[in-house]
């Protein structure tokens, strides 16, 4: 399987290839209609030089999702991004995604199907909800729903999302999902039922992926890159050491590791110069 930062180029290129031109909320967009990508779940970090991986963000973003929080104060520290998004006249957005699944419903659904039916089909974790649906809503969750299955002695997970923002969101959902597909699996290894049981393929479908105006010029110099210098490059690694979350008799709590990983984010307070990719280093092989 290809690194995802070919996978990325390849995605851009599709995108000005076969893709169109649009204006939704009047925002003008090139798109990408019912698109469809394989991810190594242990590779899952697009990394270019003209657009190098946000380690601060994606460890504040981690932080604030194993939080749970839908309050963005904690996430404004680390990226101004949600102040445009909240809820009319509230600091609440929608799309925290440890608030929506990392909890006893969602995780101990897709975890006690597997564990009832090594070939379920009803392992399912939702995103977007039929309450967000009201006028006003800047925040509707992009992401529908997590599929998980086994088949072969492999977990393999599809993401569904309705529409998929390439450089503001699949960066950073590429590794939170391969982080929740990992996790998912530690969880399932404990059982001596899937002692053998390995890491299969995460499967990210868009029915809309895209990039806005303020990013044609990236998405040119990103296109253009020598395939062969990527591959020089490679893909960072991104493999969870230890679980942050865990389920036990039917509940879902941090682990003494996610407790630790937290604090050590909230400490930092979202201040530049700090190496934050060396701490996400203590929490997974990077």
């Amino acid at each position: 399987m290809a690194d995802f930062t070919n996978i990325f180029q390849e995605l851009i290129q599709n995108i000005d290839t076969h893709g169109d031109l649009s204006k939704p909320r009047d925002l003008e967009v090139k798109e990408l209609l019912l698109a469809n990508v394989r991810i190594d779940p242990t590779k899952p970090i697009a990394n270019f030089e003209a657009r190098s991986f946000n380690w601060k963000y994606f460890a504040g973003e981690m932080a604030w999702y194993l939080h749970r929080d839908t309050n963005i104060d904690y996430i404004n520290k680390f990226s101004g991004f949600w102040k445009g998004i909240t809820n009319p006249g509230t600091n609440e957005i929608n799309s925290n995604y440890g608030a929506l699944v990392i909890n006893d419903d969602q995780i101990g659904w897709v975890v006690d199907s597997l564990l009832a039916d090594k070939n379920s089909r009803q392992a399912i974790m939702f995103f977007n909800q039929p309450k967000f649906q009201f006028e006003g809503n800047k925040d509707f969750v992009c992401t529908m729903y997590a599929n998980f299955f086994i088949r072969s002695n492999r977990l393999h997970m599809k993401v569904q999302m309705r529409s998929n923002d390439v450089f503001y969101g699949l960066t950073f959902d590429a590794p939170f999902f391969s982080f929740l597909m990992q996790s998912v699996y530690l969880i399932l290894k404990k059982n001596e039922k899937y002692s053998d049981l390995t890491l299969g393929t995460y499967h990210h479908f868009a029915d809309n992926i895209h990039y806005y105006e303020r990013h044609f010029e990236l998405a040119d110099k990103i296109k253009n890159i020598d395939p062969i210098t990527l591959q020089d490059n490679g893909s960072d690694t991104l493999i969870l050491k230890k679980p942050l979350f865990d389920y036990i008799n039917g509940a879902v709590s941090l682990t003494d590791d996610g407790v630790e990983f937290i604090t050590r984010i909230d400490e930092t307070e979202g201040a530049n110069g700090i190496d934050y990719k060396n701490i996400l280093s203590d929490y997974f092989t990077i």
